[in-house]
């Protein structure tokens, strides 16, 4: 869910030598916190280009989903390479990420995605997998911990039309906000998507929370339907996707379209500011039953700190990561792009999870050392996603 802000209640993380998502405390999705420094914005010039030619540039090709990776990778022994889950949930996860290789022209992505399969199939021998596994792929591991959390697809109710009760918009993508990408100007480039509106020759920024839920979008017919929480509301934010429940029964997906583009913060950092919250209890029910506990005012006034506002659009089917691809519960990973190539093998190796994992999703607040495992949908779901946040290791799979 591109990340989509797919991005994710977050921890607030401790600063460790890495931005926001990789430091903390919680889960993007599961719990809730993160800190960060608002870092100060200033407009990109577009000098003697057209808003044509600027969303030309952003549309330009894909990188490669297997590039040589930068940041804290280390060389690596493998472990036993044990899953705990059933083969068929990988493959459906690769499957699904093969088309993604085909369109970047990621010959060896395929091709390490086939090796990995014929491997799982040939053996169940602990060691004979290993010994194929190292042969067939160039190993790293991150060299800090891995913070693995989990997200998952909300369910709220909702209304079509709005009323005394539903009158908390979910929006569609505004056609002004645009996209940059800046590694497509600059290769060595290490930021993230601006995002934005062009005004004259600069790239602005796009309103904000606060003026987004005070009307700044009002009247423009981008309304997509109605919610009557809030809260919910803010969840669905942070996930990326969900399902809407309609009065009558039925199920609508909504799927991440885009963002505001302003940097995100948690609301628990709010909370334990305003000592609402102890700073040891930051998942999401912990952070829901006090923003629930707070009069209207002041609760809108907490969830505007998080400057940051996702757009959706309707869809069918499950939640789909940045790569455009449906995600595969227990299977795909969102991780760093700067970190973890989009579309990489992994191996997630936690208390909690032993398995193959495929990184097919990103999201504003994972940076670093952090993976977030996508866990599906219903209560089960966001009931292991609240308390999922474990230290351990994630290797990478790289073709040789």
């Amino acid at each position: 869910m591109a990340h989509r802000s797919h991005g994710r209640i977050q921890p607030a993380r401790a600063r460790a030598g890495s931005p926001r998502r990789a430091r903390g405390r919680a889960p993007r999705r599961g719990t809730a916190r993160v800190a960060g420094r608002r870092a100060r914005r200033r407009p990109v010039r577009v000098r003697g280009v057209s808003r044509l030619a600027l969303c030309c540039v952003v549309l330009a090709g894909c990188a490669a989903l297997h590039p040589r990776p930068s940041g804290p990778l280390i060389p690596a022994e493998l472990p036993p390479l044990e899953d705990d889950l059933d083969l068929a949930s990988l493959r459906a996860a690769i499957e699904r990420t093969r088309p993604v290789y085909a369109r970047a022209g990621d010959a060896a992505g395929a091709t390490a995605a086939d090796r990995l399969l014929a491997i799982l199939d040939s053996t169940n021998d602990r060691k004979a997998r290993r010994t194929a596994v190292a042969r067939a792929f160039r190993v790293v591991r991150l060299r800090e911990p891995l913070l693995l959390t989990a997200y998952y697809e909300p369910e709220l109710a909702a209304r079509f039309a709005p009323d005394a009760s539903f009158r908390y918009p979910l929006y569609a993508r505004p056609p002004d906000l645009v996209d940059v990408e800046p590694r497509t100007l600059d290769e060595t480039c290490t930021c993230r998507r601006l995002s934005g509106r062009v005004e004259g020759t600069r790239l602005q920024p796009y309103p904000s929370r606060a003026d987004i839920e005070g009307g700044a979008l009002a009247g423009r017919g981008l309304e997509l339907a109605w919610v009557a929480d809030p809260v919910a509301l803010l969840v669905l934010h942070v996930q990326g996707s969900g399902r809407l429940r309609l009065n009558d029964g039925a199920l609508v997906g909504v799927r991440w379209a885009g963002s505001n583009g302003r940097p995100y913060r948690s609301v628990a950092q709010d909370l334990i500011a305003r000592g609402l919250l102890p700073d040891d209890h930051t998942t999401l029910p912990d952070v829901r039953h006090a923003l629930e506990a707070l009069p209207p005012t002041e609760q809108a006034a907490v969830l505007a700190t998080d400057e940051r506002y996702t757009f959706f659009q309707l869809a069918e089917g499950g939640a789909v990561g940045s790569l455009g691809v449906e995600l595969t519960p227990g299977r795909s990973i969102a991780t760093d792009p700067n970190l973890v190539p989009p579309g990489a093998l992994a191996y997630l190796e936690t208390p909690g999870a032993h398995r193959f994992a495929v990184s097919q999703d990103a999201g504003a607040a994972i940076v670093g050392a952090h993976a977030d495992l996508f866990l599906g949908a219903g209560a089960e779901a966001e009931e292991r996603a609240g308390r999922t946040r474990e230290r351990g290791h994630l290797y990478l799979l790289l073709p040789r």
